[in-house]
């Protein structure tokens, strides 16, 4: 089965900020692959990621954007089947002292 790619884009962050969102699949999916990405390339070290998926939460408390990772090749593979109406939650929190314009891609199929 082909890949497809979603983007949650949070947008600019200001230091000491948060930003959230989330996303419910209108099919059944498996998430094969999490990645962080930061639109100006600033290293996202200071980012704080929360991850859920219908209330179940993969990042206890949280994960820093780094772990996760920012290519497609070194990134979380979880392979994670998440069915139709799911509501996936991500919200990023600006730890760093320089805002950062931050996206939270999923490879799925």
């Amino acid at each position: 089965m082909p890949t497809t790619f979603k983007t949650i884009e949070l947008g600019s962050i200001a230091a000491g900020s948060d930003a959230e969102d989330t996303w419910t699949p209108e099919r059944d999916i498996t998430i094969k692959k999490v990645m962080i990405n930061e639109r100006s390339g600033s290293a996202v070290n200071a980012v704080k990621i929360y991850l859920s998926f219908a209330g179940q939460t993969y990042t206890k408390s949280f994960v820093p954007a780094s772990a996760i990772g920012t290519s497609i090749e070194y990134c979380w593979k979880p392979n994670l089947a998440v069915a139709k109406g799911t509501e996936i939650y991500v919200k990023a929190e600006n730890a760093g002292s320089s805002a950062v314009n931050i996206d939270v891609v999923f490879e799925y199929e």
